[in-house]
């Protein structure tokens, strides 16, 4: 299969008005270790076309399919994925919408550097890269704890959007991942793991050596760390799991939505009811470095910093071409990097008289309620006079728009997978059950 077979096919197809066809191609380097020990070594690399069609527009309806193609593949999986995709589009039509072409308002111009965003080192030699970061692994452990296994993966992805106006866009990105397991046994005591995994654009900014660093401490904590007090308590929610917490009103901004009336959050409307703590301020940003950053958006628009949320008010939305044009507005990008405003307190600051969640079995806020339980991994219960006890066991549950209403935010940032904003959240009250 080749790209020129594809557009040739798609150009013959009888009643296809529009087509956009995304090439990927990833190369990907893997490496797994068992206690150190190198135990299987992997490269693979694939192009594929993921392609989406629009039929003509009848009173305002268009009919539209999508499919995917590989590279290995034939004429044969091209002529039966197409013909099944005209079928699909003719038997369900959708409010007609149009993809931009070169010099729209909006739409992105080729980048002058399409590799801007990726990690040099990747790109030069993906295996040093692994090499690297197995040996700040291995010097990263305590001789106290033992690494279980380890698990790196480097991608290098070239990008290429094309569609039927003449826009043709390319970019490359990069994205390492480390998932290690560190394992401690105390005397006369259980053995204990912690998992851990982190996934970014560049090396550096895994901060593996830090990870190994703070998971060896939980590790040795949660060896002997005892069940909570139920009850309603203060809690600090950090890094991720904060970040899961905000992508909550990035998630109600999101364009289609509100075109579909689902959302609970209307615009011009507070997003929250203030009692007391940090006013929420939310950005979508795909300048910002991050897994959400993008030079083009997956319909060529630009890069472009939206504001959502203003002092607790749902101020404006992000969405796809596809659903901006459907509530008559211009297209400025898909949603990027969600950037959140921190607060003026140090973690330090936020910290006494919490219990900070350090790890959680499972969490995962509900998308329509906002409502959140997660059972608790590792927590530290800190003291007034600075000690803090280590947590296992019970769970932490509440509701986001509840939880924020009197909620402080550290003024720390942290980056971490499509989120750039406070590295922590106290939360005046959440409920923990024993």
């Amino acid at each position: 299969m080749t790209l020129e077979l594809l557009i040739s096919a798609l150009k013959a197809a009888p009643g296809v008005c529009q087509w956009q066809i995304t090439e990927i191609s990833e190369s990907r380097h893997e490496r797994y270790l068992t206690f150190l020990a190198v135990e299987s070594e992997r490269r693979a690399a694939a192009t594929r076309w993921n392609v989406w069609l629009a039929l003509n527009p009848e009173a305002g309806l268009q009919g539209e399919a999508a499919f995917t193609l590989g590279s290995a593949e034939d004429s044969n999986a091209l002529v039966e994925r197409l013909t099944n995709a005209l079928a699909a589009a003719a038997a369900a039509r959708n409010p007609a919408w149009l993809l931009p072409a070169p010099g729209d308002a909006g739409t992105a111009t080729p980048p002058t550097d399409p590799a801007a965003g990726c990690d040099g080192g990747l790109l030069a030699d993906p295996v040093q890269v692994l090499d690297d970061l197995v040996a700040t692994f291995q010097s990263a452990v305590p001789t106290d704890v033992r690494p279980s296994t380890l698990e790196l993966f480097a991608t290098i992805s070239d990008r290429r959007l094309l569609n039927h106006r003449g826009l043709d866009l390319r970019d490359r990105n990069t994205r390492l991942y480390a998932e290690f397991v560190l394992l401690h046994r105390p005397v006369g005591g259980k053995e204990a793991e912690f998992y851990d995994r982190v996934e970014a654009t560049r090396a550096a900014d895994l901060h593996l050596a830090e990870r190994v660093t703070a998971a060896a401490a939980c590790v040795r904590d949660g060896a002997t760390a005892s069940a909570p007090v139920a009850g309603v308590q203060p809690v600090l929610i950090c890094d991720a799991y904060a970040a899961e917490l905000f992508d909550y009103y990035a998630h109600h901004a999101d364009a289609a939505l509100h075109v579909r009336r689902i959302t609970a959050l209307p615009e011009g409307h507070p997003v929250v009811v203030r009692r007391g703590g940090d006013r929420l301020n939310v950005t979508s940003d795909p300048l910002i470095a991050s897994l959400a950053a993008y030079a083009f958006d997956p319909n060529g628009y630009a890069a472009t910093r939206q504001e959502l949320v203003r002092d607790d008010v749902l101020v404006g939305v992000h969405g796809s071409g596809r659903w901006m044009q459907a509530l008559g507005r211009q297209p400025r990008g898909a949603r990027g990097t969600v950037v959140v405003a921190p607060g003026v307190s140090t973690c330090a600051q936020l910290r006494p008289g919490t219990l900070e969640i350090i790890r959680f079995s499972e969490f995962g806020p509900r998308a329509d309620t906002g409502a959140f339980s997660g059972e608790i991994r590792l927590a530290y219960l800190h003291h007034a006079d600075g000690s803090r006890t280590a947590i296992t066991g019970g769970s932490v549950s509440g509701v986001i728009k509840d939880a924020l209403a009197d909620a402080r935010f550290s003024s720390e940032v942290i980056t971490v997978g499509e989120y750039h904003g406070p590295q922590a959240i106290r939360v005046a009250g959440l409920t923990v059950t024993a």
